[in-house]
C-alpha cells in the first residue's frame, strides 16, 4: 500500500496537484473553524522518524530580561529535553548576558545558550525587530520565535516537528497557535487552557529575512498555519501572581498593558489594581476546554520560587503583595459578576483589551 501511494505521490505533476486541490476544495468555501484549509492542504505522508527528536535541527529565538530569572531554568529544560539545538536569547543589557553566560554549563564546550546584545533604550520588541538574523541563520535549518513563557508542544504525536514541516516543502513560515493558561498556582493547569488570539511562528533559517514583529518573521513564500496539525504553543501569561506582579513593575514594554507601570505602586495604596493584573484575572475567568500536556507540569516545577520572591521584593514588601492580593481577589470577584459585558477571549487582542477593562466597579 505504501508504494502504490508513493506511485501516486510521483505523478503529482504541479498541475495534477493543483487539479487535486481544486477537486479537494470544490463546493467549500474554506470553513474548517480554523481559517487554515486549504492553505494546509498536503498530499504528502506524515514521516515518522522514532531516532529524531521533536525539535530536530530546530533553534530557538527569544528575548530575556532580569525579570525571567526565576523561570530561565525551567524554560531552557524544557527545549533541550524536546532536543532544540540552541538558544539564542536577544538581551539589551550587558549585565543580563553575563548572568545567563554564568548559567551556562562548564562540561559543555559548545553553550547551549548564546547571549546576543541588542539595542538598548528602546522598547523590547523594537530592539527584537533590530537583530540580526544572518548572525544565526547557518546555525539550524529552522528558527522557532518564542517568549520566555512559551512552551512548544503537541496535542497527538507526530513524532518530530520537522515531520510535520515536511508536509509543505513549498512553505518558508508556519504558524503554531497560543493554548492561553494563566497560573495561579501550579493545580490550575488540570483547569485547561484556550486557544489564544495568535500564536508563534517557526522558520525554516535559510528564509527569514527580518522578524516583522513578536508574532512574524518576514519571508517571501507563503506561511501555513500547523494547529490543526496538533502543534501548539502553550503560554502561562502569567507564572504566578507574583510573577505577574514583577512584570507590573519589571518590564520595558511600551503599550497599553504597562501604561500604568511607574504609578502602579500609587495606584495600589488607592485600592485600584494595575491593568496587567486587571487582564489576569480576566484570562482567569475563561474557561479551559483544552488540555494542557503533562509534561508542561515538569516546566512548572522548575520554577525558582525564592528567586521570585527575591526579585519582587525589589519592588514590593510582604504586606504590599498582600495587599496586592486582596485587590485582585476583590478585582476578579467584581468582574465575575460583569464578564458577560466583556468581549470573550480570544475574540479581541490583549492590548485592546488592557484598554477595556474598567479600574473598578464601583461596588464591594
Amino acid at each position: 500500500m505504501t508504494s502504490i501511494f508513493k506511485r501516486f505521490l510521483r505523478s503529482r505533476s504541479p498541475d495534477k496537484k493543483q487539479a487535486s486541490l481544486e477537486a479537494a476544495t470544490h463546493g467549500h468555501d474554506f470553513d474548517d473553524g480554523f481559517g487554515s484549509f486549504p492553505s494546509n492542504y498536503s498530499l504528502c505522508a506524515l514521516r515518522s522518524d522514532c531516532t529524531a527528536s521533536f525539535l530536530d535541527d530546530v533553534q530557538v529565538l527569544t528575548r530575556f530580561c532580569v525579570a525571567e530569572q526565576p523561570y530561565w531554568h525551567a524554560f531552557v529544560s524544557h527545549y533541550q529535553r524536546l532536543g532544540a539545538k540552541r538558544i539564542h536569547a536577544c538581551v539589551q543589557d550587558v549585565s543580563e548576558a553575563r548572568w545567563l553566560a554564568s548559567q551556562e554549563s562548564c562540561q559543555s564546550e559548545i553553550p547551549f545558550v548564546v547571549p546576543h546584545l541588542v539595542e538598548s533604550g528602546v522598547p523590547p520588541d523594537v530592539a527584537l525587530r533590530g537583530f540580526d538574523l544572518s548572525i544565526i541563520r547557518d546555525d539550524a535549518g529552522f528558527t522557532l520565535l518564542v517568549d520566555c513563557d512559551e512552551f512548544v508542544d503537541c496535542l497527538r504525536p507526530v513524532g518530530s516537528l520537522r515531520s510535520v514541516l515536511d508536509l509543505y516543502p513549498d512553505a518558508d513560515q508556519w504558524y503554531l497557535p497560543w493554548v492561553v493558561r494563566p497560573l495561579l498556582a501550579a493545580h490550575h493547569l488540570g483547569l485547561g487552557g484556550y486557544w489564544g488570539h495568535v500564536g508563534k511562528p517557526i522558520v525554516r533559517s535559510s528564509a527569514m529575512a527580518t522578524i516583522t514583529n513578536d508574532h512574524r518573521f518576514a519571508v517571501r513564500s507563503p506561511s501555513i498555519p500547523l494547529g490543526t496539525q496538533g502543534l501548539v504553543v502553550i503560554h502561562l501569561w502569567g507564572r504566578s501572581f507574583r510573577d505577574v506582579l514583577i512584570k507590573v513593575f519589571c518590564n520595558r514594554f511600551e503599550d497599553a498593558k504597562s501604561a500604568d507601570r511607574d504609578c502602579a505602586l500609587s495606584l495600589m495604596s488607592q485600592g485600584v489594581l494595575p491593568i496587567r493584573l486587571r487582564i489576569f484575572a480576566y484570562l482567569e475567568l475563561q474557561a479551559g476546554y483544552l488540555p494542557i500536556p503533562e509534561q508542561i507540569g515538569d516546566v512548572v516545577k522548575g520554577f525558582d520560587h525564592s528567586a521570585e520572591e527575591f526579585l519582587l521584593r525589589d519592588y514590593l514588601a510582604p504586606e504590599q503583595e498582600a495587599q496586592a492580593h486582596a485587590l485582585y481577589l476583590r478585582y476578579k470577584n467584581q468582574l465575575a459578576q460583569h464578564l458577560g459585558g466583556f468581549p470573550a477571549y480570544p475574540a479581541i487582542p490583549l492590548i485592546q483589551l488592557a484598554e477595556l477593562l474598567p479600574a473598578a466597579f464601583g461596588i464591594d
